[in-house]
């Protein structure tokens, strides 16, 4: 729960402090040291810098606290910033995190491997460039089976922030160029969010 102290001097009001934490699960541990938290789950461990914010950050019981004297607007903003951050972290070390992509195409089938963490994207609108893009450290891709589901790729990992990355850099890496994207629609786009481990 949030706690927000402050005294009012006319119209303006000064923040003396701002308290706000998040639950940490069963199975999960925190730690915190000058800023720098990891946070170690069953799929395995995820680290981040938070040194830019000048907070006191510390693990009280089951729960991990950002607290802020003295913040400013945007500085109380932050804490939310934070602890949705480490949030993002706990739910990928527990449940993982799961990108579903689909090919979209009117006439020129996309032709998708992936060899050696780097995904190929071939016949684009029919074109003969191949399109490489890197696959980040810590996310696996892979080709759903087509008797499953036709054209699909599937990208998974604990850290959000890289798969999604990943995910948002081959929706980008075949963007229709110097034509209506009203009418050619054809590209790589995310079909579904979701855990590798659902409830």
């Amino acid at each position: 729960q949030r706690r927000v102290h402050g005294s009012s001097r006319g119209s303006k009001m000064r923040v003396l402090n701002t308290t706000d934490g998040a639950a940490i699960p069963e199975g999960v541990t925190v730690t915190v040291a000058k800023r720098y938290v990891t946070v170690k789950g069953p799929r395995g461990t995820l680290e981040r810098d938070f040194h830019h914010a000048h907070f006191d950050m510390k693990v009280v019981g089951d729960r991990f606290v950002v607290e802020l004297w003295f913040g400013k607007k945007n500085q109380i903003a932050l804490v939310k910033t934070i602890l949705s951050h480490v949030r993002n972290m706990i739910t990928g070390v527990t449940k993982g995190i799961r990108v579903r992509m689909r090919f979209a195409y009117a006439h020129f089938p996309i032709n998708v491997t992936v060899e050696n963490s780097v995904v190929e994207i071939r016949n684009f609108l029919g074109e003969k460039v191949v399109r490489r893009v890197p696959v980040s450290e810590g996310v696996t891709c892979t080709r759903t089976d087509p008797a499953k589901q036709k054209d699909e790729l599937v990208l998974e990992g604990n850290d959000l922030e890289q798969v999604t990355g990943c995910a948002a850099s081959i929706h980008q890496s075949c963007l229709v160029k110097k034509k209506d994207i009203r009418k050619f629609l054809d590209g790589i786009y995310v079909s579904e969010k979701g855990h590798v481990v659902e409830d």
